[in-house]
C-alpha cells in the first residue's frame, strides 16, 4: 500500500449521496440495532442505542437532506469514536442503510464538495472522488457530535 493513501469508510446515505470517515474512527458495526426515541430531541439525532452498557446518540445523516420520516428503516448503526474539544474520548452512532465500503484515497482524489452534498458542509473536511466516482465528503465526527453544532442546527431549523 502507498504510504501516501489514507484508509477511509464509505456510508451511502441515500440514492445519490455519501460521506465517510476515518478507518480509526470506525470501531463496531450494530446490525439489527435496537433504536430508542427521545422526544423533543432535534431530527437528526432523535434516537439513542445502548452498546456496551453505554447510551449511544444516534446521528440520521440522512436527515440533513430533509429526508420524510418514512425514510427506509435503518438496519444498522456505526459506532464511532471521537475526542470532544477537550480532547475526551466518546462514542457515537451513525444510522445505515447498508453496510459500509473501506476505500483507500490519496490527494489526487480531491474534489470540491458537490451541491448535494451542501447541507453537510459545516461537518466537511475534505471531499475525495471515490473509485466508483462517487464525490465523498470526509465527515468530522468532534463537529457533528458536538453540542454547539446541533443547537445551531435547531435554531436553524435544519433538521428538525
Amino acid at each position: 500500500m502507498n504510504m501516501n493513501r489514507a484508509a477511509a469508510w464509505i456510508m451511502k446515505l441515500n440514492d445519490a449521496s455519501y460521506a465517510s470517515i476515518s478507518q480509526m474512527e470506525l470501531v463496531h458495526i450494530i446490525n439489527d440495532p435496537v433504536f430508542i426515541r427521545v422526544p423533543k430531541s432535534p431530527g437528526h439525532c432523535e434516537n439513542i442505542t445502548i452498546w456496551n452498557d453505554n447510551v449511544l446518540p444516534v446521528v440520521d445523516l440522512d436527515r440533513f437532506y430533509h429526508a420524510p420520516v418514512s425514510s427506509p428503516q435503518h438496519n444498522a448503526i456505526a459506532v464511532i469514536i471521537f475526542r470532544d474539544n477537550n480532547n475526551d474520548f466518546h462514542h457515537g452512532g451513525i444510522a445505515l442503510n447498508s453496510s459500509p465500503v473501506l476505500e483507500h484515497v490519496d490527494n489526487s482524489q480531491s474534489c470540491t464538495i458537490p451541491n448535494r452534498a451542501k447541507p453537510l458542509k459545516d461537518i466537511t473536511l475534505a471531499c475525495f472522488t471515490s473509485e466508483q466516482g462517487h464525490q465523498v465528503p470526509i465527515l468530522d465526527m468532534t463537529k457533528l457530535f458536538s453540542r454547539v453544532y446541533s443547537k445551531a442546527l435547531i435554531d436553524s431549523e435544519i433538521c428538525s
